[in-house]
């Protein structure tokens, strides 16, 4: 009895290879993923057969890499040999082609502009104006549409400084509250330099005359993010200099801030041990 159940995992197993092998050589990657899992499955199911019990992690890791390859081989076989089936007339007449294209581009080639010495105009981009709602200091809801301040970074709103005294306060609050009984209610316009439609536009906001960036870099509330621009670097080096907003103590740069908290949120997930003849995955107990 032993032996007849290993003879029906093992021909599960060579059935399941057999046909990943099949979805393996298919071009659609949907398909090449489920032709992995199946191959996986399959040797584990060998694996289980031969030794009676699952295999160990590095066994998986191995077959997996095994399975990719795999899937890589076919695909760069099949990709090789429908460039060989071009005949050499079709080469010729796809050169011209190329050659041609690269002609009409150079001809069309734009002059190109003079740009003022801030890099950009943002009168030169889509505008929408309204009253904000305020998510961080350099975060807006406006207009039906989330926005960042370009070339700013400012604390998020559960950030904690330290102020001169070297008592503890939550600059993000602050930061919000500063920016909030500044332009209180009153409309501003943003000019969106970069539209995500999955996330938050980046952009520039000014209410009248006064540029919300430089305000909240130039009083202390915010940092120049220079990743993005060194527009506001002055404006950093004045309230840095005054000790004013966040420069009155000692704060993290908000990215660092932000890196802390995503590394206090990791966890290690520690493997689980069943004692022999308990679990259900004791595949000993089953041939026996």
């Amino acid at each position: 009895m032993l032996w007849f159940k290993r003879i029906v995992c093992g021909i599960v197993a060579l059935l399941l290879v057999l046909l990943s092998i099949k979805l393996l050589q298919n071009q659609i990657q949907l398909w090449q993923a489920f032709g992995l899992c199946v191959f996986v499955g399959g040797i584990t199911l060998a694996h289980i057969a031969i030794f009676q019990q699952l295999p160990k992690y590095d066994f998986w890791i191995t077959l997996i890499a095994i399975g990719l390859a795999v899937a890589l081989y076919f695909t760069n076989s099949k990709s090789v040999s429908s460039k060989v089936s071009v005949s050499p007339s079709e080469n010729i007449k796809e050169n011209t082609l190329k050659t041609q294209k690269v002609v009409t581009v150079v001809k069309k080639k734009p002059k190109k502009k003079k740009y003022k010495s801030t890099g950009f105009n943002p009168s030169d981009y889509p505008k929408i104006s309204g009253s904000a709602t305020i998510i961080h200091a350099n975060v807006f809801y406006i207009g039906g549409r989330y926005v960042r301040l370009y070339g700013v970074d400012a604390p998020d709103n559960d950030q904690i400084c330290s102020d001169a005294n070297g008592s503890s306060y939550n600059c993000g609050q602050a930061a919000v509250s500063w920016l909030r009984g500044w332009i209180d209610t009153n409309s501003i316009d943003c000019y969106l330099l970069k539209i995500n439609p999955n996330g938050q536009d980046l952009a520039t906001c000014v209410w009248g005359d006064y540029d919300i960036g430089a305000a909240l870099v130039g009083t202390g509330w915010a940092i120049a993010n220079t990743k993005e621009s060194d527009i506001y670097r002055p404006y950093e080096a004045k309230a840095k200099g005054e000790s004013s907003g966040l420069w009155q103590g000692t704060f993290y740069a908000p990215e660092d801030w932000r890196d802390i908290k995503r590394r206090q949120n990791d966890f290690t997930i520690r493997r689980s041990s069943f004692s022999k003849g308990s679990s259900f995955f004791d595949f000993g107990s089953w041939f026996k």
